[in-house]
């Protein structure tokens, strides 16, 4: 049924090959970066590569976590996409490109430092729910076959979702419940979207199943300066963030933990016949 299967590195990726099983026949496995440009740049790569002509995926599986906007859904719960609404923060596009033009030139000692202007707009704001009409949001549907087969074969176990896919780490509990409240999204990824967008015009079915690893009542670090352009997150600006922010970093930790867990479960289930 699934022939690829894309998922974010890291701990992710990991949980995922856990759950394989390497004595039976398996799917592609692809890691991506951290993000919706980093993602779209790796696409339009992979698209330009032999293996991709000549071996084009049919059927094409993403997995990881996500964060949850809706008091429905905690840590652990299994979501299977229906659709993902993109959010782009309005004036953020030219802020990522003076971002990525001043990334490698300012630099501190614990990793990439962000420009001032956007890292007080990151740290500092809660979305005014009234600055954006939020109807006008593009959307992209998962393939309805694939998904409808996906919610047969865990019945029971995964909830079906709209995901919305942000430009950016939506660490506070307050952004979250007014995202989920005005796009009516239930989750939010950084990938799913972009990843839609790019096959929307190709031959090629993509779903998407993930693990809720975060709540919408709890903040969490903010853990953007951690975060390149090239959508990998550094090791010592990462420790440095959760250092300065324990109690968020907890909440982090916890429900990483938790999600990458029941992500491992999830793939063993689909995955071991």
């Amino acid at each position: 049924m699934i022939d690829t299967i894309l998922v974010v590195q890291g701990p992710e990726l990991k949980s995922v090959k856990r759950g394989l099983t390497p004595e039976l026949s398996q799917p592609k496995l692809l890691s991506l970066p951290i993000g919706a440009a980093s993602v779209t740049r790796y696409l339009n790569n992979w698209q330009k590569r032999q293996d991709f002509s000549s071996h084009q995926p049919s059927t094409i599986l993403v997995m990881g976590l996500c964060g949850s906007l809706s008091g429905q859904y905690q840590p652990g719960d299994v979501v299977i996409y229906n659709e993902c609404v993109e959010y782009i923060e309005e004036g953020r596009g030219k802020k990522e490109e003076g971002r990525e033009k001043k990334e490698g030139k300012e630099k501190k000692w614990m990793g990439t430092q962000i420009p001032t202007s956007c890292k007080h707009h990151i740290d500092g704001s809660v979305l005014n729910p009234k600055s954006k009409d939020y109807s006008q949001l593009l959307r992209q549907k998962c393939d309805s076959v694939l998904t409808a087969k996906l919610q047969t074969y865990l019945k029971g176990k995964a909830s079906l979702v709209t995901g919305l896919t942000s430009d950016r780490f939506i660490y506070k509990a307050q952004e979250k419940q007014i995202l989920g409240k005005n796009t009516g999204a239930e989750v939010v990824d950084m990938e799913g979207f972009a990843i839609l967008n790019f096959f929307a015009n190709l031959s090629v079915s993509v779903a998407m199943v993930r693990v809720v690893s975060d709540d919408c009542y709890h903040d969490l670090p903010n853990i953007s300066s951690a975060l390149t352009s090239s959508g990998s997150l550094q090791p010592l600006a990462l420790a440095n963030t959760m250092f300065r922010q324990p109690l968020p970093a907890f909440q982090l930790i916890r429900g990483s933990i938790q999600g990458l867990k029941v992500l491992q479960e999830v793939t063993s289930c689909l995955f071991s016949d």
